[in-house]
C-alpha cells in the first residue's frame, strides 16, 4: 500500500486496530476495525439508489453492459485534515490512509455522491450506478455503443479505473441488483427461489411438518390453502402413520407450485421495513428476505445452501452466525445503506454485532457487519419455521425480543444480587455503605471491587461471587473469543479484570478438566512409556516379524505388494513380491518360504491387518503351534525390526527402479541378497553367516577366485557347527547390548506411567476425513475404561458406549496413545468461600496463598 501511495506514515493521535481477512482465493485482505471511529462519526445521509427505481428505468432496454470499478474506495482521496482519523497501528509503526478506506460508515454515501457527480446528466437516462456497479442499457446495439462510449468517457475523464476481469458488455440478459433483466421484463434471481423449488419429497412426518411450516407461514398468498394442505395436515394428527399416496403427492405438488410461483416473491420496496429470517441446521443454512408491506410480511426471495465439510464442524452458534453473514451477503443489493432487521431463533447471535476483542473467524464476520445498519432480534424456533425449513433442506404474528448485550455473562444487577448473598461479601459491603474504608475494597454503583497493583499501575478488579465464577471461566476459556488457550494465558486474562479467592487453583483445575482441551491437546510433558525391547531367541527363525509393504505401482508381472519376514536373532530377511497381498498369498508365503525352509517359528509378530488376522493364517499358526503376537494399533514400533527393514528396503529399491517404477519386483531378490550378505551393526555378523555358518560367495568371488578350499571331513563339519553356535550366541549378546543402549537413550526422553484397572482414559486415534484438515480434527476419543494391563506399556481398554449391537468395543493400546481423563467440573470455584482477613500479605507468600487473602 505504501508503493501504491495508498497510505503514509502518521503521527496521528487516532489509532484503530488492523485485521487480516482471508479472501476466497486464499489471498489476504487488509482491513481496519473502524467501529469506534464510526460511533463518533457524523452520519452522511446521502441516499443510495432505490432498487425499484433502478429497475423501472430499464423498461424498453434490450442490450445491457455491466462495469465494476477497480478498488473503488481507493480511488477517492481523503481530505488532508481527515486523514489522521484513519490511522491504524502495525508492528512497523502508525500509518494513515491517503484515500478512502474500507470500513468507514460514510464510505458508501461518499462514494455514491462521487459517482453521481461523475455521471451527472447520464444516470437514470442511459445508465445506472449503484456504488461501484455501473449498468449501461439501450434499446438496440447501435444506441448501446453510443451510450457506452459516453459513460466510458466520463469515467476516463474522472481518472477512474475499471476492473476488466469483472466487466461484461452487450448482453441481452443480465443479472442486475439481484434481478434477472431482459427485454421481456424483470425476474427474480433463479438461485433465490431454487431452495424452495428443490425441496425434496418428504420421507417422514418430520419432513412433512417442516414443509408445512414454510407453507403455512405464507398461506395468505396461496388460494384455498386449508383445502390444498388438508392431506398433509392429516399426517400431523396424533397417532397418525406416515403414508405417501396420491392425495399427499397432489397436495405437496400444488403447494410447491404455488410457493415458487408469482405470489411468493413480492416487489422490493426500499421504504418498507426489511427483515432477514435466518437459521442453520447441521447440514445447511437458510434465509428469507421479508418486508412489511400493507401491514403484512411478504417474502421477497428465498436462499439456502449446504454446509461445506469444514463448516459442518462449526459450533451451533458459529453456524447461526454464518447463516446471518451469508444471508446479508446474498441479499446485499437490498440491504446496503438502509436499516434492516435479522430475525434468528438462536439467542446468542445477539452479541455478534457488539462482540468485543474479536479474533479469527468472528473478527472477519464482525468486520463485514460494520457498514450495515443492522438490528438482530430473537424469535423462537417454533415461530421461525420459514428459514428453519430451508436450512434443513438446503438443496432445497411473532413477539420479538431485541438483544443489546451478551446474554452469556451476568448483568450488573445479577452481580449486586449475588454479592449480597455471600455473607462475607455482604459484611464488607455494609462497612463500605456506612462510609467507612475497608482495606483494598471499593463499592461503586452497588458493585464490590478489589484494588490490586501491577506494572501498569493500580487496578480495580470485580469481585466475583461464587455462583458466577463458572460463567467467568467459561466465557474467558471456552468462548470462541477466548480460544481454549492454556492455563497461563487464561489465568492472566481473568486476573486482570476479576478476583475471587482461589482463582489460581480454580483456573488450573478448570482448564485441566476441560473436555474440549482434553480431546485435542497433547500434554506438555515427556511422552509416556519406557522402551520394552523384544528378547532375541536362541535359535534362528524361532521368533520372526512379518509385514506387508505397499502398495507399489503394478509391475509388468502384476505384482503390487512385498511381504517381508525378518528373523529376530540373525536379522535374516525373506521377501517376495505379491499381486494382491490377500490371505491366500500370505499363507502360501509362510508355508513355502518360512516353514518349509527354516522350520516353524515359535512366535510370529505382525500388525493387525486383516490379512494376518484371517482364518487361513490363524489355522496355519495353530497347526504349527506358533504363537501369533499382534502389535497395538497405531504403534508400528512394536514390530520395530521389520518396520526398520521396510525403510531400508524401500531406499535400496529406489536406487534401481526405472522411471515408470515397473521393475521393482525384478530388483527385489537382488537387494534382499545384498542386505542378507552385509554385516549388521547390532549382531556383528551378516545374517547369511549366522544362518549358514560361512560367508556367502558373491559373483565377484567367482570372477576373482580365492584359495578357500576346505576339506569337508568330519572335523570341518564339527568346526562349522561350533562356529555357527558361537557366532549366534555372540550375536545374541551384541543384540542385547545394542538394545540396552537404545533403551537408555529412549528412556531418557520418556517417563514411566502406570494405570489401574477401572481408570478412565482418552485414546489417541489419528483419523482422516475427505475434505477436512487433519490439523482441525480432534485427536483423542473417549472416555475409555482400563480393563486389563497386558504388559508394562500396553493396556486393554473398553469404550463407555455401546455399538449398534449393544456391545462395548475393546482394544489393546500402547501407553503412548492414552492419557488420563478428567471429568469436567460443572461449577469450579463455587466451593470456595471468601475469607476476610486483615493480616498483611508478605512477599514470601506464594501466589496461591496471596489469592486466598482478601
Amino acid at each position: 500500500m505504501l508503493k501504491e501511495d495508498v497510505i503514509k506514515s502518521s503521527e496521528s493521535p487516532w489509532s484503530s486496530p488492523v485485521v487480516l481477512v482471508k479472501k476466497k482465493n486464499g489471498e489476504w485482505r487488509f482491513c481496519v476495525d473502524y467501529r469506534r471511529l464510526n460511533k463518533v462519526t457524523k452520519k452522511d445521509v446521502y441516499p443510495l439508489p432505490r432498487i425499484d427505481d433502478a429497475l423501472d428505468c430499464l423498461a424498453g432496454a434490450q442490450i445491457f453492459s455491466m462495469m465494476y470499478l477497480k478498488s473503488g474506495y481507493w480511488q477517492v482521496e481523503l481530505d488532508d485534515k481527515d486523514r489522521e482519523k484513519t490511522a491504524f497501528v502495525t508492528p512497523d509503526g502508525l500509518f494513515e490512509f491517503k484515500v478512502m478506506p474500507f470500513g468507514l460508515c460514510n464510505a458508501p454515501a461518499t462514494f455514491e455522491r462521487m459517482m453521481d457527480s461523475v455521471l451527472r446528466g447520464l444516470k437514470w437516462k442511459i445508465c445506472l450506478c449503484y456504488l461501484d456497479d455501473i449498468i449501461v442499457f439501450a434499446p438496440n446495439f447501435q444506441e448501446h455503443q453510443v451510450r457506452l462510449r459516453k459513460v466510458l468517457t466520463c469515467i476516463q475523464g474522472a481518472g477512474l479505473s475499471l476492473n476488466s476481469s469483472k466487466c461484461c458488455f452487450g448482453k441481452k440478459k443480465l443479472l442486475i441488483l439481484g434481478h434477472l433483466v431482459d427485454e421481456h421484463g424483470i425476474y427474480p434471481d433463479p438461485e433465490k427461489v431454487a431452495a424452495v423449488e428443490k425441496f425434496p419429497i418428504p420421507q417422514n412426518i418430520a419432513d412433512v411438518r417442516s414443509f408445512l411450516g414454510i407453507s403455512s407461514y405464507y398461506r395468505r398468498f396461496i388460494k384455498n390453502f386449508a383445502n390444498v394442505a388438508r392431506p398433509l395436515q392429516e399426517l400431523l394428527k396424533k397417532d397418525a402413520k406416515f403414508t405417501w399416496k396420491s392425495p399427499q403427492k397432489h397436495s405437496f405438488a400444488a403447494l410447491k407450485k404455488s410457493l415458487i410461483g408469482h405470489p411468493v416473491l413480492g416487489h422490493f420496496q426500499p421504504e418498507a421495513d426489511t427483515l432477514i429470517h435466518s437459521d442453520a441446521s447441521g447440514y445447511g443454512i437458510g434465509a428469507v428476505l421479508v418486508q412489511l408491506q400493507d401491514g403484512q410480511e411478504k417474502p421477497i426471495a428465498y436462499a439456502s445452501r449446504s454446509l461445506t465439510p469444514a463448516e459442518k464442524n462449526y459450533s451451533t452458534t458459529e453456524k447461526e452466525c454464518l447463516a446471518v453473514i451469508w444471508a446479508i451477503s446474498k441479499f446485499r443489493p437490498y440491504l446496503f445503506g438502509k436499516p434492516f432487521t435479522v430475525v434468528t431463533d438462536h439467542h446468542s447471535l445477539c452479541w455478534l454485532a457488539n462482540v468485543k476483542d474479536p479474533s479469527g473467524r468472528l473478527a472477519r464476520w464482525a468486520l463485514r457487519l460494520q457498514e450495515y445498519d443492522i438490528t438482530i432480534v430473537y424469535k423462537s424456533g417454533r415461530k421461525h419455521s420459514d428459514a428453519d425449513s430451508l436450512s434443513r433442506n438446503p438443496l432445497i404474528s411473532t413477539s420479538v425480543e431485541t438483544c443489546d448485550e451478551i446474554p452469556t455473562l451476568a448483568s450488573v444487577t445479577e452481580y449486586i444480587k449475588e454479592q449480597l448473598k455471600d455473607p462475607k461479601l455482604k459484611s464488607i459491603i455494609k462497612v463500605l455503605k456506612r462510609g467507612d474504608e475497608y482495606q483494598n475494597y471499593l463499592l461503586k454503583d452497588g458493585v464490590l471491587y478489589k484494588k490490586t497493583f501491577d506494572p501498569m499501575g493500580q487496578q480495580w478488579l470485580l469481585v466475583v461471587p461464587k455462583q458466577l465464577r463458572g460463567d467467568i471461566l467459561r466465557s474467558l476459556h471456552d468462548a470462541p473469543t477466548a480460544g481454549h488457550l492454556g492455563f497461563a494465558k487464561t489465568y492472566d486474562r481473568i486476573r486482570r479484570k476479576y478476583y475471587w479467592p482461589g482463582l489460581y487453583g480454580n483456573t488450573r483445575r478448570y482448564i485441566s478438566h476441560c473436555k474440549e482441551c482434553q480431546r485435542r491437546k497433547t500434554p506438555p510433558q515427556l511422552p509416556p512409556g519406557r522402551l520394552q525391547p523384544i528378547e532375541p531367541p536362541d535359535i534362528p527363525f524361532a521368533k520372526v516379524g512379518i509385514d506387508l509393504l505397499g502398495r507399489f505401482p503394478v509391475t509388468r508381472s502384476g505384482n503390487r505388494w512385498i511381504i517381508v519376514c525378518t528373523d529376530y536373532l540373525t536379522r535374516f530377511t525373506v521377501t517376495k513380491a505379491l499381486p494382491t497381498g490377500e490371505a491366500i498369498e500370505v499363507a502360501k508365503f509362510i508355508v513355502e518360504e518360512i516353514i518349509l525352509k527354516h522350520g516353524s517359528p515359535k512366535e510370529m509378530i505382525s500388525d493387525r491387518g486383516h490379512t494376518f488376522l484371517s482364518n487361513l493364517v490363524k489355522t496355519i499358526n495353530e497347526l504349527c503351534q506358533t504363537s501369533h503376537l499382534l502389535t497395538t494399533a497405531y504403534h508400528p514400533q512394536t514390530n520395530g525390526l521389520t518396520e526398520r527393514f521396510n525403510k531400508t528396503l524401500a531406499d535400496m529399491l529406489s536406487m534401481y527402479t526405472d522411471v515408470e517404477q515397473k521393475n521393482w519386483d525384478t530388483v527385489l531378490p537382488f537387494v534382499t541378497f545384498a542386505y542378507n550378505s552385509a554385516k549388521q551393526n547390532s549382531t556383528g555378523f551378516s545374517p547369511f553367516f549366522l544362518i549358514y555358518g560361512r560367508n556367502i560367495t558373491t559373483p565377484l568371488d567367482v570372477i576373482l577366485p580365492h584359495n578357500n578350499d576346505q576339506d569337508h571331513d568330519d572335523s570341518y563339519v564339527q568346526q562349522l557347527i561350533t562356529r555357527s553356535e558361537e557366532a549366534r550366541q555372540l550375536a545374541k549378546i551384541h543384540i542385547k547390548d545394542a538394545q540396552a543402549s537404545d533403551k537408555r537413550r529412549y528412556d531418557a526422553r520418556h517417563r514411566s506411567v502406570s494405570y489401574k484397572i477401572g481408570d478412565l482414559v482418552w485414546v489417541y486415534t489419528p483419523i482422516r476425513k475427505v475434505g477436512l484438515s487433519e490439523k482441525l480434527l480432534r485427536r483423542y476419543f473417549g472416555p475409555y475404561r482400563i480393563t486389563r494391563q497386558m504388559s508394562e506399556v500396553t493396556y486393554e481398554v473398553e469404550s463407555m458406549e455401546t455399538d449398534k449391537k449393544r456391545r462395548k468395543l475393546k482394544d489393546v493400546v500402547h501407553v503412548l496413545r492414552i492419557k488420563p481423563y478428567y471429568e469436567p467440573k460443572k461449577q469450579l470455584g463455587e466451593e470456595q468461600h471468601v475469607v476476610v482477613s486483615r493480616r498483611p500479605v508478605t512477599r514470601s507468600q506464594t501466589r496461591k496463598q496471596r489469592d486466598a487473602v482478601l
